[in-house]
C-alpha cells in the first residue's frame, strides 16, 4: 500500500500494524479477524467507522485509520482544571521571579554585565511558557486544533 495516497479502510486490504508498526495486518483465512504477520496480534476492523480494535488483549485498544496511517483512540479524555492552571502560572512565573530576586539581591560586580541577569530572566520566562503551552496543546482534542487551522472541504457524516 502506498503511503502517499489516502485510501479508506477496506475489508480485503493489507495495512501497517498499529501495535508494532513493523508488520502488516491482513485478513485471516476463514475468519472475520485480521492478524499481524510480525507481532501476531489479532484485530477486528470496523469499516464503517474506519477503526481497528485489538482482540487478544484485556485492555480495549483502538485505532482509527486516517487514510495513510493509524491514529490512536486510546487516550482517556483529559480536562483542564483550576489546579493545572495555577500550577502552570507558578511554573511560568516562579523561576524567573527567583532569578530576578537574586539579581536584585546580589547585583553584578561588573557594570558591563548588568544586562545578562535580565536576559536570563526573560529567557527563563519564555522557556517555561513554551513548556506550559506545549503541555496544554497536548490536552486539547485533535478535532479542536484541526478546526482552528484547516477548513473542511466536505462534511463527514
Amino acid at each position: 500500500m502506498s503511503e502517499s495516497t489516502a485510501q479508506p479502510l477496506e475489508t480485503n486490504g493489507v495495512y501497517l500494524c498499529p501495535v508494532c508498526r513493523h508488520g502488516q495486518i491482513a485478513p485471516m483465512v476463514l475468519m472475520d479477524t485480521y492478524a499481524c504477520n510480525f507481532c501476531r496480534h489479532i484485530f477486528s476492523l470496523d469499516v464503517v467507522h474506519q477503526t481497528a480494535r485489538l482482540e487478544d488483549s484485556a485492555m480495549p485498544f483502538r485505532w482509527q485509520w486516517t487514510g495513510t496511517h493509524w491514529r490512536s483512540l486510546n487516550r482517556p479524555p483529559v480536562t483542564l482544571t483550576y489546579t493545572a492552571i495555577i500550577l502552570a502560572i507558578l511554573l511560568i512565573t516562579l523561576p524567573p521571579a527567583l532569578i530576578w530576586l537574586a539579581y536584585r539581591t546580589f547585583p553584578p560586580l561588573d557594570p558591563r554585565t548588568h544586562w545578562f541577569p535580565l536576559f536570563w530572566v526573560g529567557l527563563t520566562f519564555l522557556a517555561h511558557l513554551l513548556i506550559v503551552l506545549r503541555i496544554f496543546a497536548g490536552l486539547l482534542p485533535v478535532s479542536f486544533i484541526g478546526s482552528c487551522f484547516y477548513r473542511r472541504s466536505r462534511s463527514v457524516p
